[in-house]
């Protein structure tokens, strides 16, 4: 970051919606709660620090895709503060019946959301697939997605990761949400990834390790990135599920566990300290 206004500005950003992830989880009834926590300051760098994300220019804009679906309200909660749409519109869309957002993104070009996900695995495919027609086209529009560690069991993210490297797709940035949980346990127990960073070099990959907590060291691992040619990039964004909430972190039980009253009080103060 070159200023440390703007590195306030955006830690302050990332605070603000983890607190709204609470409150509207809360009232809402909802869970997931743990994987929306692991990618706010994943985000927040994302749209705040690095993309060009513009309502006015859609067109000129970067693409994203939540692929990592299930976090969802994350993804709402960055195109609510770039004014895609109001809060009150999300809250009162959000898991409605046949209502705008969903519990998993679906496509509307004109709030923002770029690609439905929620079928763990293809949003690399599909990033990989935009981010060729751009370059084929010789256009200047990068392709960014949000990949989950429990979701790189799947064999379709190796095919896409193997046809992104031979194409020279340096238009697309993918971020691991490395949180080392998923859905049923531990990545490790589960499907051991590592050596994870070596096996996606070995695919020809250029690799970034970041604190996935870090909004100014996630900023810098993407600005080296975008310095090198002619390889896909991938950051390996370390994080904990349920970030700044104890009681959450490293469970992975917080990807199904629902607020109560209390438990929401002692979330919302334990985002103060």
């Amino acid at each position: 970051m070159n200023s440390k206004n703007n590195l306030s500005n955006l830690n302050n950003i990332s605070k603000e919606l983890k607190k709204k992830i609470l409150d509207i989880s809360y009232k809402k009834k909802i869970h997931h709660i743990g994987s929306c926590l692991s990618c706010v300051d994943i985000l927040t760098a994302l749209y705040f620090g690095f993309m060009k994300i513009n309502k006015k220019k859609i067109n000129k804009n970067d693409r994203f895709i939540m692929s990592k679906g299930h976090a969802a309200l994350t993804y709402y909660l960055m195109l609510m503060k770039k004014k895609f749409f109001s809060e009150k519109f999300l809250f009162k869309e959000y898991l409605k019946n046949n209502g705008k957002f969903g519990g998993h993104p679906d496509t509307n070009i004109s709030l923002g959301i770029d690609f439905c996900s929620g079928s763990l695995g293809n949003g690399l495919s599909v990033a990989s697939g935009m981010a060729y027609t751009y370059k084929k086209d010789k256009k200047n529009n990068r392709v960014f997605v949000l990949i989950g560690d429990g979701e790189c069991n799947e064999g379709i993210i190796w095919e896409a990761a193997l046809f992104s490297a031979h194409h020279k797709l340096n238009n697309l940035y993918v971020v691991l949400d490395y949180n080392k949980l998923q859905g049923f346990g531990s990545t490790k127990n589960i499907i051991n990834l590592e050596p994870i960073k070596l096996k996606f070099q070995s695919f020809n990959w250029n690799v970034e390790v970041v604190d996935g907590h870090n909004i100014q060291n996630i900023i810098s691992g993407l600005k080296k990135l975008k310095k090198l040619k002619k390889k896909p990039n991938l950051i390996i964004a370390n994080t904990v599920k349920g970030k700044n909430v104890k009681f959450m972190e490293n469970r992975f039980e917080s990807h199904y566990h629902v607020l109560n009253e209390n438990e929401y009080k002692i979330s919302l103060k334990g985002l103060e300290n």
